[in-house]
């Protein structure tokens, strides 16, 4: 009687302790899938959707990115980032910033993450400042589809090691698919060579100096860029070289507001002087690629006319 009274109290305690070993064993799976997610995962945060397009292209099926410029009608040098933006920026593992003085607050962002690995694209650059003739504009760079991209492949590997091919693969595969982008670069580069251009802001510029364009009246550009008015010396510099037919194409960024920039593409109409838009943020809908070939044609169409 004693030996069954005792089996009868162990009963339910051999049943309480397994109990709470199955909670413990969850609990620990739990707390395991959550590490290994958080190991195998990367979050990437890009100021511009150009170099987020990149970013995603490379990373695959291993993470997330957020792009914070992501619509065309933001302007990068009137935003001002939210607490939410803040809070990414402190979560992501990869940081990506243009630089340059292009987004102060993308690079302060990162600098405040300690842990997060971080790409300057101005530091790839080797980018001083623009006094000395930089342009910041780096996603006009016409090799920035290999530059970048390898860049956040070391990056990448450098987080889950594991998966280094798979990113170089990955990188790899981008960079195959804007060979037809690079290809038309070579053919605008055989059409432009010497030819004298004018634009309204050096937006374009970093493509076109590459491709051998060569830039006139850059104090005109400069001073729409800054916000300023260019001085009357410039608007007149800028007529003298359209009434003398030296001007094979004007390049006008459609976002740029202000009325002697206005003024200077209607003067080139008027004279006939092919127009070329290029803007300063990516289009919606349009892939970087697309984006970059559009306005490569509209340039090769217009310099052969």
């Amino acid at each position: 009687m004693h030996n069954q009274t005792k089996k009868i109290i162990l009963l339910p305690l051999f049943l309480v302790i397994a109990l709470l070993g199955i909670i413990f064993y969850q609990v620990l799976q739990k707390e395991d899938d959550v590490t290994s997610n958080s190991n195998n995962k990367i979050m990437v945060v890009a100021s511009l959707d150009s170099y987020g397009e990149m970013a995603k292209a490379v990373l695959g099926n291993q993470g997330s990115v957020t792009s914070i410029i992501n619509k065309p009608n933001m302007d990068p040098h009137e935003y001002e980032p939210t607490t939410n933006v803040a809070k990414q920026y402190q979560k992501a593992d990869v940081i990506v910033s243009n630089g340059g003085g292009f987004d102060n607050w993308s690079v302060n962002f990162a600098k405040q993450n300690k842990d997060a690995e971080t790409i300057n694209i101005a530091n790839l650059y080797n980018y001083v400042d623009g006094k000395s003739g930089g342009n910041e504009h780096f996603w006009y760079k016409t090799n920035i589809t290999s530059k970048l991209t390898n860049e956040l492949a070391k990056k990448y590997s450098k987080i889950i090691p594991k998966k280094a091919s798979y990113f170089e693969k990955n990188a790899k595969a981008y960079q195959k698919k804007a060979g037809k982008l690079i290809s038309l670069q070579k053919q605008v580069k055989s059409n432009i060579a010497g030819k004298k251009l004018l634009a309204t802001e050096p937006v374009f510029d970093n493509t076109l100096i590459a491709l051998g364009a060569d830039m006139q009246d850059q104090k005109f550009a400069r001073a729409i860029e800054e916000g300023d008015d260019p001085t009357p010396n410039d608007v007149r510099q800028w007529q003298d070289l359209i009434n003398q037919g030296k001007i094979a194409v004007v390049i006008d960024n459609p976002q740029a507001t202000g009325k002697l920039a206005k003024q200077g593409v209607d003067y080139a109409k008027a004279h006939d002087v092919p127009v070329v838009k290029a803007r300063e943020t990516k289009p919606a809908k349009t892939s970087y690629i697309e984006w970059q070939m559009q306005q490569l044609n509209a340039l090769n169409e217009a310099l052969q006319k």
